[in-house]
């Protein structure tokens, strides 16, 4: 494995370790407010965009005579626009849908991802396609309540599959707007721009809530910082350094986190099958990780990374 195959990995484990804080942090929010989801998703890129143009103007100041401010504002304002789909398209599916049901079908996107790379023509290696059967599977383990099927809202579940779907073809835009940026803090910075722009379109017809305390208030700082800033930050490093279905497949650890997070914080007990879920989630980013021996092969592989 490269140097730079190496980054993208950990950038795409920190971003997910990002996300996965979130879903107890949005728990805990709804505990001390009486905050709807749209209410915190609003606030959540409030409260990010201008920490992560802070980091932007902060790194340009230290490196200003070692990399230029090539961020591509258009295309990345033009992303940021479908992320705010996928942002409301999850606020109207969590409505109608347990978490843990929603989570599921959600990451199904790593395998729409793959194949939308595969259809514009992107090798992928067999052993990537053993690696997402085990992802899925591991992911649909992780969240046993999906098995029940009872009562499960069909209009949520097209949700959280639109929801999928937008991620996957935002992983694919960011992939191409991002090949050769240098300045991917500033390109992360306008994608989010974009995403605001339409949330805050909407507040006159949804309202806003004012955080109600301070306890609130820091909870919504921390998910701007951490569940949104860093996650999305490294993401864009990622599938800049390893590809769209790569860095999909690696995310998948997500799920994982946001378990061992909720069973720290919120006291969850995790169940057996739970567990073995999160063994086949590792297991399918090993499998993922594993490089043929041929060294022709090899050497392919460090020119196109």
């Amino acid at each position: 494995m490269s140097r730079k195959e190496r980054e993208g990995v950990l950038w795409v484990l920190l971003a997910a370790a990002g996300f996965a804080l979130m879903p107890s942090m949005v728990k805990t929010t709804y505990l001390h407010s009486s905050f709807a989801p749209f209410d915190i998703a609003i606030w959540r890129f409030i409260f990010a965009v201008p920490m992560m143009w802070a980091l932007v103007y902060r790194g340009r100041r230290a490196a200003a005579t070692k990399r230029p401010n090539d961020a591509p504002i258009r295309p990345m304002l033009a992303v940021g626009i479908v992320i705010s789909a996928a942002v409301l398209a999850a606020f109207f599916a969590l409505e109608r849908l347990p978490g843990s049901t929603y989570i599921a079908l959600f990451y199904s996107y790593p395998a729409m991802v793959v194949v939308l790379s595969a259809l514009l023509g992107e090798r992928i290696r067999p052993v990537a396609w053993l690696a997402l059967a085990m992802a899925l599977t591991g992911v649909v383990l992780t969240v046993p309540d999906l098995m029940l099927g009872a009562g499960i809202d069909s209009f949520g579940v097209a949700l959280a599959l639109l929801n999928a779907a937008i991620v996957a073809v935002y992983y694919m835009l960011a992939k191409r707007t991002l090949a050769g940026v240098a300045d991917v803090s500033g390109a992360s910075a306008w994608m989010m721009v974009g995403t605001l722009a339409v949330l805050l379109l909407l507040i006159p017809v949804r309202g806003l809530q004012m955080p109600q305390n301070a306890l609130s208030l820091l909870l919504l700082l921390g998910i701007a910082a951490l569940g949104t800033v860093l996650p999305i930050f490294a993401i864009n490093l990622a599938i800049q350094r390893i590809g769209a279905a790569q860095t999909s497949l690696i995310s998948t650890v997500e799920p994982i986190l946001s378990m061992v997070v909720s069973m720290l914080i919120l006291a969850e007990v995790i169940q057996t099958i739970q567990w073995l879920g999160a063994a086949l989630i590792i297991g399918s980013v090993i499998v993922l990780q594993l490089r043929p021996r041929n060294p022709i092969d090899t050497s392919i592989v460090h020119e196109a990374g």
